[in-house]
């Protein structure tokens, strides 16, 4: 079964609202640095983090997309495949197409759903996207014991290279809980440019704490919360300092609220080639200004 789907519905809004809290930073930072050898190791660890900033966001909007498919192919909560969902009513013709590789059976699990972007295909973000994802559902979306597995096939953004495999599991929903849902990425890659290739790995939980709606949780989206905490991971393969890890833990949640493009509080710990350094993401306002301390050095990142 071959649909097309868009990210400019109603269902995309809530899950755009979702996907974005499994980014540890927003995209397109400017941070300016210190050119003195002697900030250098600051320098790579600021560095590190607008790479990881980048490299999250790409990860992160995998979630959208496998909630869009399960949708428009009915793998959402019902048990058989097909569009029995009254959310698919919003969906629009565009790119890219989404293919239910065996319909025959709608009793068997696991299913497979071939995404194919094509040539190009530009986003709701502004970003174009070619290749294919491979996706497997082990169960519906919203099944309890449920893992959804994303393996990308010559799969970029913005002709930049995504490899490796994120998985999805424990997605949930309950009108005193929220959705909740857990995300890993496993022997990530990315090349950001010429210089700069990434290995990358990440496993974070995502709950929701208020905007629960009992009637209708996935089309009310404008007064949900949501809070983060996990870790992340970060080697160069090409970059500033190869064969050391940049790792980033939640030192205290961070917390995306739905008319914000960023986290507006909380802070992460950032640790790179012995540099230590934390993003405090301000105190819940979206002008709150977003910072990272490295040793007696703060800068004010531009989101």
């Amino acid at each position: 079964m071959k649909s097309y789907f868009s990210t400019n519905r109603v269902l995309a809004w809530t899950i755009a609202s979702v996907a974005v809290v499994t980014i540890f930073f927003a995209c397109k930072k400017e941070v300016t640095t210190d050119t003195a050898p002697n900030n250098q190791p600051d320098n790579n660890t600021i560095a590190a983090a607008q790479h990881e900033a980048e490299v999250s966001t790409m990860y992160g909007g995998l979630f959208e997309t496998v909630a869009e498919v399960a949708v428009t192919q009915g793998l959402f909560t019902a048990r058989k495949a097909g569009v029995n969902n009254a959310l698919a009513d919003a969906v629009s013709t565009s790119c890219p197409v989404a293919e239910l590789l065996d319909a025959t059976n709608p009793d068997q699990w696991p299913k497979k759903v071939l995404i194919d972007f094509g040539e190009s295909c530009l986003d709701r973000y502004g970003v174009h996207r070619s290749g294919k994802l491979n996706v497997t559902f082990s169960g519906p979306l919203f099944g309890p014991a449920s893992i959804i597995t994303v393996e990308p096939e010559n799969y970029t953004l913005d002709a930049r290279p995504i490899e490796g495999s994120f998985k999805i599991s424990g997605v949930s929903y309950s009108p005193t809980a929220g959705i909740q849902y857990t995300t890993e990425v496993i022997n990530g890659k990315v090349t950001l440019n010429d210089s700069v290739v990434v290995n990358y790995t990440s496993k974070r939980t995502i709950k929701q704490t208020a905007g629960f709606d009992q009637v209708t949780p996935l089309l009310n989206p404008s007064d949900d919360v949501y809070a983060v905490e996990g870790n992340a991971g970060i080697s160069y393969e090409k970059g500033p300092v190869t064969g050391v890890t940049a790792t980033f833990t939640t030192q205290e949640p961070l917390v995306k609220v739905y008319d914000c493009g960023h986290f507006v509080k909380g802070k992460l710990k950032v640790e790179f080639d012995k540099v230590t350094g934390v993003i405090d993401y301000g105190n819940g306002k979206c002008t709150d200004p977003v910072t990272i301390t490295v040793g007696d050095k703060t800068k004010e990142i531009q989101l």
